[in-house]
């Protein structure tokens, strides 16, 4: 099992999440913020038991997005998107996942597989409480045996309820992202993923698109904790979305 020693422990919840550090403060605390603004915030969340965990970890490219939940009455069944460079290998680990009773590929093509997978009982799930707290998901991602998770929280004492929660569930809790958004469903910049707009920001930010390049890919990808391949895919697909956007292209 992977060793999490260097991401944070998950007693980081008794931390406060305004404390130095950790972002803006409240909006009820400074007069520039509309009250209206909800939280943003990219996490990184890891358990030995979280839904993946063994596949992703034992297949170090694969990135995993997940699509769709449904509940048929017995059983919880995930649909993925799975991409990278050894699938073969992943779905071998796919098998032996504890956390997965069973998997159906439903679509296919040479860098990527569709899977129907269902959910084993006894896999930790976090969605449910990041809900509850007062949060929603906006994108998920698994890779190397952890989850990066884009979410939004209607404030920093629902955020805190969730880093809590996390803490007593020893889940390993990552805050590497905080900030204030308006909170609109469709505010992303030119339609790009929360995955694809901090890959762009982070490799303008570092250089990568000056000449000569300031940093190389494999240098980003370890400033963001994923793999090149899952780097590369995020830079090509924002690049191609903002093409687009700024120019008026329609896909065909």
């Amino acid at each position: 099992m992977r060793n999490t020693g260097d991401q944070g422990s998950a007693t980081e919840a008794d931390q406060p999440v305004n404390g130095a550090g950790y972002g803006p403060a409240s909006p009820s605390e400074t007069d520039e913020t509309p009250r209206e603004k909800s939280l943003g915030v990219d996490l990184c969340l890891s358990h030995p038991e979280l839904i993946l965990t063994d596949a992703t970890e034992s297949s170090s490219d694969i990135t995993v997005h997940p699509e769709q939940m449904v509940n048929d009455g017995t059983s919880n069944f995930l649909v993925i998107e799975v991409a990278g460079e050894s699938l073969d290998q992943f779905e071998t680990e796919l098998g032996r996942d504890n956390t997965v009773c069973g998997s159906l590929v439903l679509d296919w093509t040479e860098t990527n597989r569709i899977y129907r997978i269902e959910v084993a009982d006894s896999a930790v799930q976090v969605t449910p409480s990041l809900v509850q707290a007062g949060g929603r998901a906006l994108g998920m991602e698994g890779t190397g045996g952890q989850w990066l998770v884009h979410a939004q929280f209607r404030s920093q004492a629902a955020l805190s309820q969730f880093r809590s929660e996390c803490s007593e569930r020893n889940i390993t809790f990552r805050l590497d992202r905080l900030y204030w958004t308006s909170g609109e469903a469709n505010a992303d910049v030119c339609g790009l993923t929360a995955d694809q707009q901090v890959a762009l920001e982070t490799a303008h930010r570092e250089g990568y698109f000056d000449v000569p390049r300031g940093i190389s890919q494999a240098e980003l990808a370890d400033k963001l904790g994923i793999s090149p391949s899952a780097m590369s895919q995020r830079i090509r697909r924002g690049m191609d979305q903002v093409v687009g956007s700024e120019l008026g292209l329609s896909e065909e």
